[in-house]
């Protein structure tokens, strides 16, 4: 019965007999020889999941004398590529993908400045103390009322007909809530389109 043992990273891979078994490093507690042809790999669930290696069978790693031999093949590959593995090419594909996300998070706050793409559903301040109007104010939570950062919408009620209009005539987040009575509101027109 031949036995093969593999550094992969993270675990070592043990395959015997086309049987293999991927044993997570950090779950290795103890590594010892013992009857001097066998290696015990204690992984903490009790010695009944032990794992036991005997020499004779180990084709890979090859040329090992004895047990002892084995045994600080195994621990050299748990110290291998446990930490540490970050490379230059590994840390430019990552900064890579952190720079694909920044510009998509990026892109998504020009949305939502233009209140373009369905922007914020709810308003955050909301005044009704008009007869028959009524004043949505969109923004950030959190927003200054006094910060040309709201899209402010006015619904207006006349009999039965209700009409909702926005500041400037857009949805665009630039208005200051506190000027509300005094800005110009118009059916809002699509920015985005050409």
């Amino acid at each position: 019965m031949a036995t093969e043992i593999f550094n992969d990273g993270a675990s070592l891979r043990i395959v015997t007999e086309g049987n293999t078994i991927l044993v997570s490093k950090i779950q290795i507690k103890t590594i010892e020889t013992i009857r001097n042809d066998v290696v015990r790999l204690d992984i903490g669930e009790g010695a009944l999941k032990n794992i036991y290696i005997k020499l004779a069978e180990v084709v890979t790693p090859a040329g090992l004398g004895d047990a002892g031999q084995l045994r600080d093949a195994i621990n050299a590959m748990l110290l291998s590529n446990v930490a540490g593995g970050a490379t230059e090419i590994k840390q430019d594909t990552e900064i890579g993908i952190l720079n694909g996300i920044l510009g998509v998070l990026n892109d998504l706050k020009g949305i939502m400045n233009t209140g373009s793409g369905g922007g914020i559903k709810q308003p955050i301040r909301i005044d009704e103390s008009t007869p028959n109007i009524v004043y949505n104010g969109f923004a950030v939570i959190g927003s200054a009322t006094n910060t040309a950062v709201w899209a402010i919408q006015r619904v207006t009620r006349n009999a039965d007909i209700i009409v909702y209009e926005w500041a400037d005539g857009n949805e665009l987040f630039d208005n200051i809530w506190d000027d509300r009575y005094n800005l110009n509101y118009a059916v809002a027109i699509d920015v985005l389109s050409d």
